[in-house]
This record gives structure tokens, sequence and C-alpha cells, in this order.
């Protein structure tokens, strides 16, 4: 009996969907570097980011800056003691500067030029972690469609399978425990189906709301592709790491701020000049001058600030290089997981998925000329759509893997450049 097939059709189709990216979407729809560029523009993290920059010039200028002068001004009314007289105003101001010693002064302009740059670091990590995670949610949408797809395939293959069963019960070919059978099938993937479209739609809301600036109505994305992972050379990540990333810069410029402020500590035991320049004129006499006081360092000698700066750089230099071991550490196992996907995905791409295909359409064949049985078909057809599921969530778990990767090495670290 020759039966039409459009079940085959649609999975041959979404094969070369998972396998090759679908090339002939490749045109038109939100592809992901467009999407990152959206919500690092739009996204409130950018906002966060721009400030941390303006926040870290602002400590630049303000270690560059010299005290305020303090002027003082008085005034009052007087008589004379010795002999009496009219009662007359006395007037007096100053104006006093305090000078920083000039070592202390430099010290606190590379203690303000390091918290500068721990406020940079935190700036880049913020855009960072989100670009990856923008990467990430656009994956899930993407792997979300591809599992629709899926189980769009399956409801055809079931609603097809199911239609062939019922005309051959009642033609007397098959028996009404397969038509039962058939439609229970069919009822399952109805219900898998369902399932997908939700999955799709959160999906989807997740990247609408991450980009916050309005995007097109229905979303047309491109799929992602992956080629075949090549090897990483685990020894130049885990250099760059350490050059670049922001958590590490971050540790390593607080560490070079409380060694500033070390010094600053040391050098303030030689004290600062406070100049203070005068006038006074009282109801006997007029006084001009100046005054210059220090503080003598005799008995604290700033030795308490100079512990506690001491044990707080001791402290950041630590904490930079747990931070440093931290991240080549967890450098290693990203790695792993990332190798481990990009496997799962070459073989289901290359091996599995091409001969579950065959394999399904040879049952069928054999069902249609009465050589199997309906079991045997169904169990192929659910083999080849399960691996079609595991390809798409291979897929995705390597977009994950490698978001996570990125957020240690960087947003712009392509494994296949």
């Amino acid at each position: 009996m020759a039966v039409s097939a459009p079940w085959f059709r649609v999975g041959g189709t979404l094969v070369v969907f998972l396998a090759v990216g679908s090339r002939a979407m490749a045109q038109e729809g939100l592809d992901v570097d467009h999407y990152v560029e959206i919500v690092l523009r739009a996204h409130p993290s950018a906002a966060q980011s721009a400030g941390l920059e303006l926040a870290a010039g602002a400590e630049r200028k303000a270690a560059r800056l010299f005290p305020d002068p303090v002027f003082e001004y008085s005034r009052d009314r007087g008589t004379p003691a010795e002999p009496p007289g009219t009662r007359a105003t006395e007037t007096g101001y100053s104006v006093s500067q305090t000078i920083p010693w000039p070592g202390t002064f430099s010290a606190g302009i590379r203690a303000g030029d390091r918290a500068a740059d721990v406020l940079r670091a935190g700036a880049e990590g913020v855009r960072w972690e989100l670009a990856a995670q923008a990467r990430q949610a656009f994956a899930r949408l993407a792997a979300s469609r591809a599992l629709l797809d899926v189980a769009r395939a399956s409801d055809e293959d079931a609603r097809s399978l199911r239609d062939l069963v019922t005309r051959r019960a009642d033609l007397g070919e098959s028996r009404e425990s397969d038509r039962i059978k058939a439609t229970v099938e069919w009822l399952r993937q109805q219900r898998n189906l369902a399932v997908a479209e939700r999955e799709a739609e959160a999906s989807e809301a997740i990247v609408r709301a991450l980009a916050v600036e309005p995007l097109p109505k229905p979303l047309a994305i491109r799929p992602m592709v992956h080629d075949p992972l090549p090897r990483l050379d685990r020894e130049a990540l885990s250099a760059q790491i350490v050059d670049r990333s922001p958590r590490l810069r971050a540790a390593r410029a607080e560490a070079g701020r409380q060694e500033a402020l070390l010094s600053v500590a040391r050098r303030a035991r030689i004290p600062d000049l406070d100049v203070t320049v005068f006038k006074q004129k009282e109801l006997d006499k007029e006084a001009n001058g100046f005054t210059v006081g220090v503080k003598v360092p005799l008995w604290n000698a700033n030795r308490g600030e100079i512990a506690r700066a001491d044990a707080t750089r001791r402290i950041a230099g630590a904490e930079a290089e747990r931070v440093r071991i931290e991240l080549v550490t967890e450098l290693q196992g990203r790695l792993k997981g990332l190798q481990v996907a990009g496997d799962q995905v070459t073989l289901l791409d290359r091996e599995i998925l091409p001969a579950a295909q065959r394999s399904m359409g040879l049952v069928r064949l054999s069902f249609e000329e009465g050589e199997t049985s309906l079991l045997d078909l169904l169990d192929a057809q659910r083999t080849f759509r399960d691996t079609q599921r595991e390809a798409a969530e291979a897929h995705l778990a390597l977009s994950l893997a490698l978001g996570e990767v990125q957020k240690l090495a960087g947003p712009d670290l392509n494994p296949w450049r």
C-alpha cells in the first residue's frame, strides 16, 4: 500500500536543521552577536558598568587634589580695662593651608590609581557576565525552538501512523489493539508538543526581558551553528585568564592599593606642614603674621595605622593569589565540560543521528510491506526523535559550557577561530 509519509520529510528536514544550522535561514533573523550588542546597550547592567567607569575617573581625580584651605573670621566688641574707654570693634581673620608631605601625597596618588583600577575591572566584569548571560539565554531559545520542531515532527509522525493503522484496521489488515496503541502514542506526542510550546514561549520571554529594547514580533532567530570543537590549549587559556580576568585584575589592584596605603601610613610619620596667614585688629594694637605647625611624631608615630595597613596589605595579597589559583582551577573544570559537550555534538551529528534516521526509514518500509510489527516501528520512531532531542540538548550544553568559559576568559573567546 503506497502511503504518503509527511513525517519522514519533516524528520529529514529537521536532521539538516540540527546538523548544519539551517543554512537557508542564515540571511534573516536575529543572530546571537547582534542580540548581545542589544543587551550590552540597553540592559541596566550597562549603566552600572558606565557608572563604575565614572567612579574610577573620580578616584583618580580625587587622589590628586590638595586639601582645601581653611578661612576663619572673627568679630567682637570690646572695652579697654585700663584706662576705661568706649567700646570698639575687634576683628581678625586667618587663612590656613595644609601642605602634604610630597612622599605621602605621591603614595596617596598611587592608592587612588589602584582604587580606580579596581573599579574599572569591576566594570569590565559586569560586561563579561552580561554578554555571557545574553549568549546563554539566546542558546536556550534556539534549543527550545529546535526541540519544539522535534515535538511537532513527532506529533506528525504519530498522527500519520495513527491514520495508517486506522485505515488498515478498517480493512481488517491490522488488529484493533494496534489502532489503540497508535492512538495512545499520538496523544502522548500531543502532550509533549504542548510542553515544548510552553518551553519555547518561556525562553523567548526571557530573551525579550533581557534585551530590554523591544524585539520584532514574531521573533525570527538565526540558529547557532557548531562545527566540531577543536582541541583547546589549556596552558594558553590559563595564561590568558591571568592577564585578562577582571576578578584577578581587581584583586591585584586591591593588593596594590593596600600596598600604597601602607606607604601612606609609613610616610605619614613625617608630618604635613600647616601654614597659617593671619591679621588681627584689637583695641590697642594690630597684628599681621603667619604660623607654621607640624605634628611631632613623638609618642604615636602612626604605629597603629602602619600595623593595620600592613595586616590589610598581607590579606589583600593572599586574596589575589587565592583568586588566581581559583580561576585557573575553575578553568580546567570548565574546559573539560566544554570538550565533553563538543565531543557529544560531533558524535551525535555525524554518526548517531544519521544512523537513527536510516534505521527509522528501513523499519518504516518494512512495516508498509507487512514485514515488521507496529511496535518495531514505534521503537524506531521514538529512537530517532529521542536522538534528535539529544542532539538539540547537546548543542545547548555546548553553548552553555562555552558561556561559562567566556565568563573566565572573555566574551571574545571563540575556539573555532
